[in-house]
């Protein structure tokens, strides 16, 4: 008896942990606003940051494999949404790119 009882509460917790669960946020790099880029997890504002870069204008092919350093300028955008939350992300990485307050990095790795 004290098993089933045990094996119903532990359902119950992972019933209400599902249900507590967040639900999955679809973004739009494009018409994020900084406080949104804060508050994407740590291991989403590489890729983010990436993309607004936009990579296909740094000459890189499709093909090309490729390590960029974005620890470095992932920290300081993160720094500068801080200070203007209502900003465009998009935006503002762009601005601090061509101001050089970042540089992403690029190596290409050969096949």
């Amino acid at each position: 008896m004290k098993s089933i009882s045990t094996f119903v509460a532990l359902c119950g917790v992972v019933m209400a942990s599902t249900a507590f669960a967040q639900t999955p946020k679809e973004v739009i790099p494009s018409k994020m606003k900084c406080n949104e880029f804060v508050a994407t997890d740590e291991a989403y504002r590489p890729a983010l940051v990436y993309w607004v870069a936009g990579v296909d204008k740094l000459g890189v092919r499709e093909n090309d494999r490729l390590v960029l350093d974005t620890a470095h300028p992932v920290d300081e955008i993160v720094t500068e949404c801080k200070k203007t939350p209502d900003a465009l992300f998009m935006k503002k990485v762009r601005q601090m790119y061509r101001n050089k307050q970042i540089t992403l990095n690029k190596t290409y790795a050969h096949n």
